[in-house]
């Protein structure tokens, strides 16, 4: 069956070969100017030609020779090379002769996963303008694979090149991988590559190659019936492709919103429905929110208009005036109206939302919808008036990019061989609601990765930060389930974790401080690739003993000892007794040991720590980093 599968899948890539059957030389995209080699290791180089074309590689001084595959492939293994540069490569057949310059030996690293890896410099994280106003640093270059989907491996990337890190550049770059590469450059002094291949709110199946999802009971069926569907990929990524473009085309469009005239006083809205925000039910398409507000007296001064959270694109309208367009980035939605905005007596607020990610757009934060005027801050939550009549429905849009197997096939097959040093890896938001199965299919990306490249490198990984509403106990989170599979991976060899349980924001699922996630994963580095004595780890579980209804906990990696990031009493530990309910717990550190217990637990069953969606942390080593969530089922 998977022999079945993995024919069927590799047929466009040989329609592909053998249409260059006639083609002149050519070279993946990410074999070009700038680019960056894995240092002290071989290194592949490959290409397509005419079959049976003499290749000739010229690099550094050493001359390789190959002749084109029938199938018009052909590869060359250069030898390893000490971190420098710059180099000129030069590729040659009779008849052509191709030059790849400005090309350095260093430490190159993949960069995958979902949005919090792909998070830009420019999207607003913290000290992000000055971090881009002082990216000078030639010597770190990035290549960010094109986001394309695809039903089968290909064989080359999207058309994309190798970029330096400059003020003008470094703002499209992950802003983790940008940290990251800063650290490995500055303290290793070598030049650092990045190759970015990741994609917003996709799962971690859409990573794994379809061969080695049909390994994964839960994941085999769907597998299946995507691979031998019958389907019509061409034609129906060519449909969903003109939906997306229509959908953000007028989810952005300033005429469009206008055009309706929905923001004006004069437009009808007896009809719509009346609801306060936040609301309570997901709007659909385009969300038309209006409020009146009757002020006695006009404001002196500049007011403040705050509307909790707009999700994900918004116009803000006041008074028939356009104040703010707001996109998914911002955080919030807090506006300062210039004096002579408000008026005495009616005033109208007017907001047009839609929502990119799901075609639900929000509006509201709780306790977060006033108005400040005069110094004098009003509710505004009731009495809005809603309707989502407004405009025709926004296009489906099917997202292809979560398929099984689909960004495999098209991100990392392209590149899977390419020289690396390892991968970083942030994901598994979008795995929650199956966080069971993610341990098995965690391990499997890793290993399938490993497999493909024919190299043992380092995977190293963000263990995922806190996110929603505390609850306090939430024995059930699935979140902490999922940290909780992550941690699977280290059973595998040169593998590393960076926890962000610390970093998370309750309201926002991008914590902004990428800073202390890229130390973190440089820490897991120095330990895990380059082999240093480092503290990367934050306490971890080692053993426990119960005496009467106490639990004495011992832990590794402490370093000099436990720290407490705040308070004097340990926090984060739930304790259930026999009848396996759940109660916040006492704890306190004594020596290199934390001791736990409840008043409501006479004899201690099972123990959780930090073990809910967005927990209570304060329990730390010496070198600043926090203890890992851990569930002991039976004590």
């Amino acid at each position: 069956m998977i022999r079945k599968i993995t024919a069927l899948l590799t047929c466009a890539t040989l329609l592909f070969l053998a249409s260059m059957a006639h083609a002149n030389m050519k070279l993946p995209y990410i074999f070009s100017d700038h680019m960056v080699f894995q240092r002290d290791q071989t290194n592949p180089v490959w290409g397509w030609a005419d079959a049976g074309t003499q290749i000739t590689l010229t690099l550094a001084g050493h001359t390789y020779h190959t002749q084109a595959n029938e199938d018009g492939s052909w590869r060359i293994l250069l030898k390893p090379h000490k971190a420098g540069g710059p180099y000129d490569l030069t590729i040659q057949t009779t008849t052509q002769e191709h030059h790849i310059r400005d090309l350095y030996f260093g430490d190159v690293w993949l960069a995958g996963g979902q949005s919090n890896m792909e998070w830009k410099l420019d999207w607003k994280i913290n000290n992000s303008e000055e971090l881009i106003a002082d990216a000078d640093y030639p010597l770190i270059r990035f290549f960010e694979v094109p986001k394309i989907v695809s039903a089968t491996p290909q064989d080359n990337t999207g058309e994309n090149q190798w970029k330096l890190a400059s003020p003008e550049n470094a703002g499209n770059f992950s802003a983790i991988g940008y940290l990251f590469a800063l650290h490995n450059h500055l303290q290793k002094n070598v030049p650092v590559g990045i190759v970015e291949a990741n994609w917003g709110g996709t799962p971690a199946e859409a990573w794994v190659s379809p061969d080695n999802l049909l390994k994964l009971e839960y994941y085999r069926q769907k597998t299946l019936d995507i691979y031998q569907g019958g389907h019509d990929w061409e034609a129906l990524f060519a449909q969903n492709e003109r939906n997306a473009q229509e959908k953000f085309n007028r989810l952005v469009s300033e005429d469009d919103t206008l055009a309706t005239g929905a923001y004006r006083f004069d437009y009808p809205d007896t009809n719509w429905s009346v609801i306060r925000l936040p609301n309570q039910e997901p709007f659909e398409h385009l969300a038309w929110l209006r409020r009146e507000v009757i002020l006695d007296q006009a404001p002196t001064g500049e007011a403040i208009l705050n509307l909790g959270e707009l999700v994900q694109e918004a116009f803000i309208f006041v008074n028939e005036q356009l104040i703010k367009f707001e996109d998914w980035k911002v955080q919030g939605s807090l506006h300062t109206l210039p004096a002579g905005l408000l008026k005495q007596g009616r005033n109208l607020i007017a907001v047009r939302v839609g929502n990119s990610w799901d075609n639900h757009p929000a509006a509201g934060r709780e306790g977060q919808v006033t108005l400040t005027v005069n110094g004098q801050t009003m509710d505004i939550s009731q009495d809005w008036r809603y309707s989502n009549q407004v405009e025709p429905p926004i296009p489906d849009y099917i997202r292809y990019e979560w398929t099984p197997g689909f960004l495999y096939n098209a991100m990392i097959h392209p590149v899977q061989g390419y020289g690396i040093r390892g991968v970083i890896w942030y994901q598994g938001e979008s795995n929650t609601e199956a966080a069971a199965y993610y341990g098995d299919l965690f391990v499997q990306l890793i290993q399938d990765w490993r497999q493909q490249w024919q190299q043992d490198f380092s995977f190293l990984f963000v263990q995922l930060a806190g996110f929603m509403e505390p609850q306090y106990p939430q024995p059930d989170s699935q979140w902490a389930l999922l940290r909780d599979m992550q941690t699977q991976a280290l059973s595998l060899p040169n593998t590393g974790m960076a926890t962000a349980i610390d970093i998370g924001e309750q309201t926002d699922i991008h914590p902004r401080n990428k800073q202390d996630v890229a130390s973190r994963l440089w820490g897991e580095a120095r330990r895990v690739s380059f082999h240093e004595n480092v503290l990367s780890q934050g306490p971890t579980y080692r053993r426990h003993k119960v005496k009467d209804n106490i639990v004495s906990i011992r832990f590794d990696h402490i370093g000099k000892g436990f720290t407490l990031s705040e308070g004097e009493a340990v926090k984060g530990f739930i304790l259930a007794g026999e009848d396996g309910q759940y109660y916040p717990a006492e704890a306190i550190i004594k020596g290199h040991k934390v001791l736990v217990w409840s008043d409501q637990v006479d004899v201690p069953v099972s123990l959780k720590y930090a073990w809910a969606d967005f927990p209570e942390v304060n329990l730390y080593n010496s070198g600043g980093l926090p203890a890992l969530p851990f569930s002991i089922n039976k004590l």
